[in-house]
């Protein structure tokens, strides 16, 4: 097991900038996110972590050996990728052992035997006991990824790397993968580093998510914290479902006062220690559907008070769209309320549980001093000299 260290890392590709100013620390033995659309940089980053690119600046470190230029054979990763990257003229046994026939330990071999106890241990670990003579094509998608898993970890990695590994499962096979990569990771304590798009998933097999956008990382931290105090309205936007209100900053003090444009005052509380925030400044005020409620809670928390204009029953709540100063919000409230389309409605949501944040994204967190996402000291350029 390592701790990956990763100072200021940028990778170009021409004039795109697919990563930027990439700085974290992954922890030695947790499950570490990389979340995101489609060409935030996500996968660029777990390939520079894997030694596939090289970057333009910055620094990779495998607890404290410097890793950065380090070809991919050399570093001890396992990598699963998004098609899994089958042999599908070789067995099961053969597609897992490719890896241990390639590897050298102190300059000599691993002999028959070891290769059949290793391979047959990884087999047992992945839930694939008896399948060994089996051609890929005789496999299910969930096997097939078994598969994959199973070579990654048979050469026992210091780091595995999972390139979206569920994406090309069904609903349902997604959540028992989902399931054995949680269980298999605990075995083990490795290290992992899991790239998806996809919220749920990150959310729920993840120690920490880094939510990436545009090539920057915007938050990393645990599950729990990036969907309560997220530092950038993509972050609130992108994890979850969130309700956005403009308005200006008219009073700073344990809580902050936002002025929206129909006149309405709202209340709410910063994501981030030490946020800068000026009298008059352009914010967001952001709140999610279950922290409104049709009755108040305190008799100084927030009141919303908007039109509907759709319903939808869910079963276990009702989600209600309403417009608030031309703005479509949304709440979750009791399955059974009689709420028709054009009613007018209130709502309370508790000061506490409003969020104030900054416009202009990653370029607002840059004003928090010392930020750990953004350090001040300049980054260093990657020489193989």
């Amino acid at each position: 097991m390592v701790e990956i260290v990763l100072e200021n890392l940028r990778k170009t590709f021409g004039d795109v900038v697919a990563t930027d100013a990439v700085t974290m620390t992954l922890k030695e033995g947790e499950l570490s996110t990389l979340l995101g659309p489609s060409g935030c940089g996500k996968t660029t980053l777990l390939r520079l972590i894997a030694g596939f690119y090289i970057p333009d600046s910055g620094r990779v470190y495998f607890d404290d050996r410097d890793v950065t230029f380090l070809p991919p054979h050399l570093r001890n990763t396992g990598m699963c990728f998004q098609n899994y990257a089958l042999w599908p003229h070789m067995s099961v046994f053969d597609n897992i052992s490719y890896g241990l026939k390639l590897k050298r330990v102190h300059g000599m071999k691993y002999t028959k035997s070891a290769i059949d106890k290793r391979v047959n241990a990884a087999l047992n670990l992945v839930h694939l006991e008896g399948l060994g003579e089996r051609h890929i094509h005789q496999l299910s998608g969930g096997q097939q990824q078994r598969v994959a898993l199973a070579r990654a970890l048979v050469i026992e990695p210091d780091v595995l790397l999972l390139d979206e590994p569920l994406s090309n499962l069904d609903a349902k096979l997604r959540m028992e993968m989902r399931e054995e990569i949680i269980r298999i990771q605990k075995e083990l304590s490795i290290t992992t580093v899991y790239v998806t798009h996809d919220q749920h998933e990150a959310l729920s097999i993840s120690d920490k998510v880094a939510v990436m956008d545009r090539g920057y990382v915007q938050q990393f931290a645990s599950p729990r914290e990036i969907y309560a105090h997220p530092q950038t309205v993509f972050v609130a936007d992108f994890i979850g479902q969130c309700t956005f209100l403009s308005g200006q900053v008219e009073n700073i003090g344990e809580l902050i006062d936002v002025r929206l444009p129909d006149g309405q005052l709202i209340s709410g509380t910063s994501t981030i220690d030490e946020y800068p925030f000026e009298i008059g400044e352009a914010v967001k005020c952001a709140f999610r559907p279950e922290d409104l409620h049709l009755s108040s809670v305190s008799s100084d928390d927030n009141r919303v008070r908007g039109t509907v204009t759709r319903t939808i029953y869910i079963g276990t709540g009702l989600e209600v769209y309403f417009e608030v100063g031309g703005v479509s919000a949304q709440a979750l409230l009791d399955p059974d309320l009689a709420i028709s389309p054009n009613d007018q409605i209130e709502l309370f949501a508790p000061r506490r549980e409003v969020m104030v944040l900054p416009e202009g994204g990653i370029e607002a967190l840059k004003r928090v001093p010392g930020h750990p996402m953004f350090p001040s000291a300049p980054p260093t350029t990657a020489s193989s000299a």
